[in-house]
């Protein structure tokens, strides 16, 4: 490892043009990290913003439990692997899923016990609106538009 003695010799050797050169250098890779940083960013809102319009800006409520729709899939059960976990022992493990295309999203019963219901129909495949009461075992949840406030957090 060289010496600062050493380090002063080699750069005062180096002429003024090999050093405005560096420096240059080193300006044009700043101004390229600040301008990848600053793109990620832009990007990740329009992503955000592009989800919104996908998803709807929906969730699912049950009493005061809100259950944000943040992917196009959302496995809802008992099980510790579901998105929306439920406690009831009426529902299955593996009992519903909900998926989204173009902004709307729908419901598919995976075979449970005691079936799916929207707005008291047991259903096999449904889409599903605003304002639908789903029922999961003895679980009534409601498809809702998430508030303003909380979908511009993220």
């Amino acid at each position: 490892m060289p010496k600062l003695s050493e380090l002063w010799e080699m750069l005062s050797s180096l002429q003024v043009s090999d050093l405005v050169l560096c420096g240059v250098s080193v300006v044009i890779l700043d101004l390229f990290a600040i301008s990848i940083i600053l793109a990620t960013r832009r990007e990740s809102k329009l992503c955000q913003k592009r989800w919104q319009k996908v998803s709807s800006g929906l969730e699912l409520c049950q009493d005061n439990k809100h259950f944000p729709l943040e992917a196009d899939e959302i496995l809802l059960g008992r099980h510790i692997s579901a998105d929306i976990k439920l406690t009831d022992s009426a529902v299955s493990r593996y009992h519903a899923v909900m998926t989204v295309t173009g902004g709307v999203w729908s419901i598919t019963d995976l075979d449970a016990k005691s079936g799916t219901y929207v707005n008291d129909k047991r259903i096999k495949q449904k889409k599903l609106a605003v304002g639908d009461c789903i029922q999961l075992g003895n679980t009534k949840l409601y498809l809702v538009k998430r508030p303003a406030q909380s979908q511009s957090k993220k």
